[in-house]
């Protein structure tokens, strides 16, 4: 049977509430948290030192549980080095290119699995206004909303499926139509990306969870 959510409806108003207590609640762990990775970012902005990038893996991976293995820590820093993005993440007034999160994600030399929610938080820490982030309640929060009875919360014009997000083009898209449906276009992506991860961790919990499985990239929706 497929699960039904009540969702309350994703005011600017509502999205405050929640991005204000994340950054100032009883439990600030994962405020100080976010902000020591930014920090950290911000100190070290390029991505051709392997001993930088390498610091970076290993903070948000040990704060995120993006579920990298600490043997392979210095295998994926140094494919991410081989793979010159600082021009693709948007710096020193270069465009983003988005599709750098597939890149990262699904095209690692040395390691195997899928690093997707891991590559949009690192894209995202080094350019946030560019890099939204796609982790399983993000993606959860959306593919339910859509899925949902109420039409007030159809916010793509077509059925994705749960895979289609895992495709970051694909998210980005649906992100969007996201924030255009619902009338954010004042709130940044940080923002949003705060209220997608705590509205869908502490009010839906782990039921909303959408994984990072699987993934059609030459499909198109």
């Amino acid at each position: 049977m497929k699960k039904e959510f009540v969702f309350d409806y994703p005011t600017p108003e509502l999205i405050k509430e929640y991005v204000k207590d994340f950054d100032e609640g009883n439990n600030r762990e994962d405020y100080y948290k976010d902000e020591a990775i930014k920090k950290l970012f911000a100190l070290l902005p390029n991505n051709t030192i392997i001993e930088e990038v390498l610091a970076k893996v290993t903070l948000l991976n040990t704060f995120y549980g993006t579920q990298i293995l600490d043997m392979d820590l210095l295998k994926v820093s140094s494919d991410i080095v081989s793979m010159n993005i600082d021009a693709k993440l948007g710096r020193n007034g270069s465009d983003p290119d988005i599709s750098l999160v597939n890149q990262i994600a699904y095209g690692m030399k040395s390691y195997p699995r899928s690093l997707y929610s891991f590559a949009s938080k690192y894209c995202s820490f080094h350019n946030p206004d560019a890099f939204p982030i796609a982790d399983s309640f993000a993606k959860g929060m959306l593919y339910y909303m859509n899925s949902s009875k109420d039409d007030s919360f159809r916010l793509y014009p077509v059925q994705f499926t749960q895979y289609d997000l895992n495709n970051y083009l694909h998210y980005c898209k649906i992100y969007k139509a996201f924030i255009k449906h619902f009338g954010l276009e004042k709130l940044s992506y940080k923002e949003i990306d705060k209220y997608l991860w705590k509205y869908a961790k502490y009010e839906m919990g782990s039921r909303i969870q959408v994984t990072d499985s699987s993934v059609n990239l030459e499909k198109v929706i």
